[in-house]
């Protein structure tokens, strides 16, 4: 009989300019790395946002999930989003991606007034059979 059980990958982060952290600033969403599931063939992620907001915030940050084709050219539309809460930092929100060859996550702050810090973290996973 066989078993089938999930693989994982090393946990990695995949947005990172300054210490491992997109530093937000203004409303112009901006956009992690690419999490490529499809070269290594990886079926789904853990993904982990984690937002880091000033000390007496003003502004949310919305999350966006873009997919792609290629981890080219990605979609114009997102197909999930969620607000995070500023009334606690650091807030930190997990969801998990499945069957999409490449996605990346879009970050915007809701005002001009912050600068607010986001990591993002990912494990990913794939299907074996022993």
């Amino acid at each position: 009989m066989a078993i089938i059980s999930k693989s994982w990958s090393e946990q990695e982060q995949v947005a990172g300019v300054s210490g491992g952290y997109i530093t937000l600033s203004g409303t112009t969403e901006q956009f992690s790395s690419d999490i490529d599931l499809e070269t290594n063939g990886y079926d789904g992620a853990h993904v982990v946002v984690e937002v880091n907001f000033d000390v007496t915030p003003t502004d949310y940050v919305d999350i966006s999930l873009y997919a792609s084709l290629d981890g080219t050219n990605y979609d114009d539309t997102s197909m999930w989003g969620q607000r995070i809460d500023k009334l606690t930092s650091p807030n930190q929100i997990s969801f998990i991606i499945r069957d999409l060859a490449h996605a990346r996550i879009g970050m915007k702050q809701t005002g001009n007034t912050n600068s607010h810090d986001v990591r993002i973290y990912v494990q990913k996973w794939k299907y074996v059979v022993a």
